[in-house]
């Protein structure tokens, strides 16, 4: 499947693709992998209201992997809990503290001058004097990232992930670099996507008639070796609070 859309960004395009492909196929996929482009709450709602497996990256996903922007809070039941095991009290907005998203709701977390882990929380401060910090959080988005990170850090995820990055990025690859084929030519919405679609026709030519020549269709589907397991992200390492001079 194939759409053209005038976003400046991904968010945004992940639905009417997908509407795309079940207006064409009267189906959904089964399981959708995507980059972090596209992990936002209303995509994660989608796939989760379509009953679509969830393998799409969230915003924070490589600053997790690497360890340099971990999990800061979880889930559980109806609570959020921040990393240093501090359970979130609920509060209203107020004139200090402006909602930002519709479904956000605000949480203090008490105790963090001793924290262990302030150097890596991006909540703020409101003070020093203050033990205790405030940040807007989505619940059930944090939920559906919970989902998500299971789904990409599993055995499967890998192996999807990793397919990804050589069928997507791989034919991007092809169409710029074997194919000549680097700015679009025509003006305008339909004829650009007339162009897109002879373009991917001419792909998939290419690969049905590469096919014949080797008697076999060339499946470059990698599958996940049996003794591959989930991925654990760096663990974060506490750091005591320095006792200042006087």
């Amino acid at each position: 499947m194939y759409g053209v859309f005038q976003d400046r960004t991904d968010y945004y395009t992940f639905i009417p693709m997908n509407n795309l492909y079940f207006k064409y196929y009267q189906r959904h996929p089964k399981n959708i992998c995507a980059d972090s482009g596209y992990g936002i709450h209303i995509n994660y709602k989608y796939l989760r209201e379509h009953h679509i497996g969830n393998y799409v990256k969230f915003q924070t996903w490589s600053g997790e992997a690497s360890g340099k922007s971990p999990q800061l809070f979880y889930t559980f039941n109806d609570g959020v809990m921040c990393l240093d095991t501090c359970i979130g009290k609920e509060i209203p907005f107020n004139q200090n503290y402006h909602q930002r998203n519709k479904e956000g709701k605000l949480f203090k977390f008490i105790g963090c001058n001793n924290c262990k882990y302030a150097y890596k929380c991006k909540a703020k401060l409101k003070h020093k004097d203050y033990d205790y910090r405030t940040v807007e959080l989505i619940p059930d988005y944090e939920l559906l990232k919970e989902e998500a990170r299971n789904n990409l850090q599993s055995p499967k995820g890998i192996e999807m992930r990793i397919n990804r990055s050589i069928q997507a990025e791989g034919t991007f690859g092809q169409i710029k670099n074997n194919m000549n084929y680097d700015r679009i030519r025509r003006r305008g919405l339909e004829n650009v996507s007339v162009e897109i679609m002879l373009m991917c026709l001419g792909v998939n030519l290419r690969k049905y008639f590469l096919s014949l020549d080797d008697n076999k269709f060339k499946n470059n589907y990698w599958k996940i070796p049996t003794t591959l397991h989930k991925e654990i992200f760096p663990s974060v390492k506490p750091k005591e609070k320095r006792l200042s001079r006087n």
